[in-house]
């Protein structure tokens, strides 16, 4: 590369020598980090990115200076050089991939190296982890039990594991779950390696990078009763008093590594699968048992599958309640249990759990765990989560990226947007996850909220795949724990499409890195697209962003509410492109942005920019899907507004087609309110404004009536309409009104009619009306219509004589002063 760019320097192409020589410096100074590199040859690469550095330095100056010197009306050639073209970064390159990863070593003020770079021996070995209290009121000594912990032959059992007084039961529960898959598979796959003079080497996956934590063997103990004050194995019975025998081995020396990670054995806590990600590189899950849409019946067919066929390895965890019990044994609160078997049989479906904790300090405590045989259904009511991991080998199709979430000062969510594509080789569909995992640097810091939104853009449509646009589902999405796993089905493509991830973090007051990895099976072929096309940069197709709130006023939550019209709601007008004859489409995102807490969505809807009512799954152009925390996102194709001139034998007539719609903001819920951005993004020219609220600047005035046994008439094909409620309806100068017609009930069908005050009334002859009957769940509307002073009559009906309920009329006017009054007219 240096070399290129001094050949680009001496044909003065000056814009790309530039280039080439700040590439060139980054590479020098990758290679400096290399572990494998002697001193002499890091001071060699470190002198040659000074002198490509020096070089790119001397062109800015030179390309520079002829812009800021020219004071004459000449034009010279080096002149028209003065912009050097900035140098992109490439977030892709190996110096920027291992540049995290670099960053991420650094824990707790510690460097844990790759466990690919080389070790200094007795030098990079780790201090004693800092004691918890517990252990310290103890007066611990630390001291050699066994010199030879990985050179027995016996197997151990997860019924060997003890839990003492460290509370790191999530990582006993871990190691559990490892011995009893070694038991079933053979797997080892959690192994400490021994490297000599009672030194040892832990291989653990942390921060986006396997680390190498070495340790010595030393362990702390009770000085009084000789018993270990951490996680111990239970000896083999050789007849020999419990204090005699050998209750060390290598689990108590994997805990030990995994506490000089995590800081101490003051270990806060944390949860299986976070530990176990940790210890085996599988991919880790979090199944909240309570949430409203949890799936009893999936989820069991999941674990059993996964469980006999050595795909996942699982642990169940209770949540903060004090008192918890299954039959006659007692539980702790926020604990780990470790899953040791799952079976179904003629009798019904079971798992077995461990539990390692002992609750005392003698040498004799080192005894047999709790073991309970737990019915599936119990299990869903005596536990909180379910933390699985699953075996990455099972997806042959994997992608890796590390990246920095900036720092930001304007407390908004830092973002980084990332696209793979998908090549499907077959005519099935199947499951991607994506894995997202924060980097933690600091284990004693608040954890920061994070997510993960996945959107899957089918490359032929143009359009995100959603597979039921109705769909509701309150889907919790920020999150404190550092891995966020989302599991996206993807329909059969033809044949190719593109997977856009983009990842959050609510907290960004300084740099923080993250990975994000995406398992796919063998049949759909991944790749990162590291040109990612953005949309124009041009004045006149600036992105729009409008920034809104969604207030106890315009919060009427998802479309099962009667308030759902309330929600706030834009007028996005696609412009036709002036070349175009027929109607065209253009890619256009939709992208809505709002605090951790708030569950949103973003619909567009076909219409000609007016406020919709209640949509139908045909008018709903493209829609974000499922509810989703802090953010919602659509991309779809738009079609332009489009004009044909249709020439009659003597006139033309102009007939506009589509370019306008809808766009409609919601929360979950009524009561979820909080403060939003809303922007646009399209390759078409296009406009978006808010629509005014339902009745904005209009007076409100609400009648509430009932049909009774002599009232409820129903229909006009009955032939008894004019006996419903009839409001005598009086205003002595013109207006606009609209009438709403809530509705009382959902099997009920509505309408609401207005009528002249004339002596005959017949049905026919009104002057304006909700329209046929209908039963949506915001009521029946009139639309917004012009009427001259007078005097008119509201029939409020519903289609089935005999309904007996009550009912409620709003009138929106732009005159205050109306007369809303009930009168009973004679059938005519």
């Amino acid at each position: 590369v240096y070399s290129k760019a001094t050949k680009s320097e001496i044909s003065q192409n000056y814009d790309s020598a530039f280039g080439l020589y700040i590439k060139a410096a980054e590479s020098f100074l990758n290679l400096c980090r290399s572990a494998s590199a002697t001193e002499n040859e890091k001071l060699q690469w470190k002198k040659s990115a000074s002198r490509a550095l020096e070089r790119a330095e001397r062109i800015k100056q030179i390309t520079v200076k002829p812009s800021q010197s020219s004071g004459s009306g000449t034009s010279k050639q080096s002149d028209l050089v003065t912009k050097l073209t900035p140098v992109a970064v490439d977030y892709f390159s190996p110096e920027e991939q291992s540049y995290v990863l670099k960053k991420g070593s650094n824990v707790n003020g510690i460097v844990f190296p790759s466990w690919h770079e080389k070790q200094a021996g007795l030098s990079s070995v780790q201090k004693q982890p800092k004691l918890s209290s517990l252990q310290i009121q103890s007066s611990p000594v630390w001291r050699i039990d066994n010199e030879d912990v990985l050179t027995e032959d016996r197997f151990i059992s997860p019924h060997d594991i003890s839990q003492n007084i460290v509370t790191d039961c999530s990582v006993c529960a871990s190691i559990s779950c490892c011995l009893e898959h070694d038991r079933r598979f053979g797997s080892n796959v959690s192994i400490v390696v021994i490297i000599g003079n009672r030194l040892y080497d832990l291989k653990l996956l942390y921060n986006g990078d396997w680390r190498r934590i070495r340790i010595d063997g030393q362990l702390p103990y009770n000085p009084e009763s000789g018993v270990p004050l951490c996680l111990t194995c239970k000896a083999p019975d050789t007849g020999q008093p419990p204090s005699k025998k050998s209750v060390i081995s290598w689990p108590s020396i994997l805990e030990k590594g995994y506490m000089v990670l995590m800081g101490g054995y003051d270990f806060p806590g944390s949860n299986s699968a976070i530990d176990l990600h940790a210890l085996t590189g599988w991919i880790p899950e979090h199944i909240d048992i309570k949430r409203s849409n949890f799936e009893g019946e999936k989820t069991w067919t999941r674990i059993l599958e996964g469980f006999v066929g050595g795909r996942c390895m699982l642990t169940f965890g209770t949540g903060s309640n004090a008192n918890i019990r299954w039959r006659d044994a007692s539980l702790l609160s926020t604990h780990s249990y470790a899953v040791i078997d799952v079976r179904e049989e003629e009798t019904g479906r079971f798992v077995t759990i461990l539990d390692s904790w002992v609750h005392s300090e003698s040498a004799d405590a080192v005894l047999g765990p709790n073991v309970l045989e737990i019915p599936w259904l119990d299990v869903l009511d005596v536990f909180d989560g379910i933390y699985l991991n699953w075996d990455p080998q099972v997806w042959p199709s994997k992608l890796t990226y590390h990246a920095i979430w900036r720092a930001r000062t304007d407390k908004k969510a830092c973002t980084h947007h990332v696209r793979a594509k998908i090549q499907s080789t077959g005519s099935d569909g199947g499951e991607i996850w994506v894995l997202l995992t924060r980097h933690v640097n600091d284990t004693r810091k608040p954890a920061t909220f994070i997510a993960c939104n996945v959107e899957v853009v089918d490359d032929e449509a143009g359009c995100s795949i959603v597979c039921n646009k109705q769909k509701l589902s309150n889907k919790g999405t920020y999150t404190n724990n550092p891995h966020v796993l989302t599991r996206t089905k993807i329909p059969p493509l033809n044949p190719s499409a593109t997977l856009s991830v983009l990842a959050m973090c609510e907290d960004c007051s300084e740099g923080i890195g993250f990975d994000v990895t995406i398992y796919a099976p063998k049949h759909l072929r991944l790749s990162w697209e590291k040109e990612i096309p953005k949309f124009p940069l041009l004045k006149r197709y600036a992105p729009s962003t409008l920034e809104g709130n969604l207030t106890s006023k315009n919060a009427g939550g998802n479309h099962t509410h009667p308030t759902f019209m309330i929600n706030p709601q834009y007028h996005l007008h696609i412009h036709p492109s002036k070349q175009a004859t027929s109607m065209t489409r253009e890619r256009t995102t939709l992208l809505i942005e709002t605090n951790k807490d708030l569950p949103v969505q973003v619909l567009i809807c076909w219409s000609q920019g007016e406020r919709v009512n209640e949509p139908s799954q045909k008018s709903i152009a493209a829609t974000s899907g499922r509810y989703t925390h802090g953010l919602a996102r659509v991309t779809t194709q738009l079609s332009r507004k489009c004009y044909f001139i249709l020439r009659l034998v003597h006139s033309a007539y102009s007939l506009s087609l589509a370019g306008d719609y809808t766009v409609i903001v919601s929360a979950f819920e009524p009561h979820q309110t909080g403060p939003y951005t809303l922007a646009v993004n399209s390759f078409a020219r296009f406009s978006v404004a808010a629509i005014p609220q339902e009745g904005a600047g209009m007076y409100r005035k609400t009648i509430k009536g009932t049909w009774d046994a002599s009232s409820a008439a129903g229909a006009p094909s009955f032939n008894r309409y004019f006996q419903n409620p009839i409001y005598e309806l009086i205003f002595l100068r013109s207006l606009k009104i609209r009438l709403q017609l809530l509705r009382p009930s959902s099997s009920i069908s509505l309408n609401v009619t207005v009528y002249p005050a004339v002596d005959r009334l017949s049905s026919d002859h009104h002057v304006m009306t909700s329209g046929a009957y209908d039963d949506p769940i915001t009521g029946v509307v009139t639309p917004l219509t012009s009427l001259a002073k007078g005097r008119y009559w509201v029939v409020p009906s519903t289609y089935n004589p005999e309904t007996l309920t009550g009912f409620q009329l709003i009138v929106f006017s732009t005159l205050a002063s109306i007369e809303l009054v009930p009168k009973r007219v004679s059938e005519t």
